[in-house]
């Protein structure tokens, strides 16, 4: 596969490292796949919104209250 179909590759919400950890605290998953390298998923709880972002130097988070992390910090919000 070269890099222009590898970049057209279609990803599941529920294969990301993020799901577990979003479903496990109450959240609804609203972006239920993405396409390519760098992917935005949308959480939903109540009037709380986190996007967890799966790219290419880094997986981070960040939610409508101002917080945002790595990964790692992902399980604390």
């Amino acid at each position: 596969m070269n890099f222009e179909e590898a970049n057209k590759v279609v990803h599941k919400v529920e294969d990301q490292w993020h799901y577990s950890i979003m479903m496990e605290k109450g959240f609804e998953a609203i972006t239920k796949e993405q396409v390519g390298f760098i992917r935005r998923y949308k959480y939903v709880k109540n009037d709380h919104e986190v996007v967890c972002i799966t790219g290419a130097s880094s997986d981070r988070w960040e939610d409508n209250k101002g917080n945002y992390g790595f990964w790692s910090s992902l399980e604390k919000i």
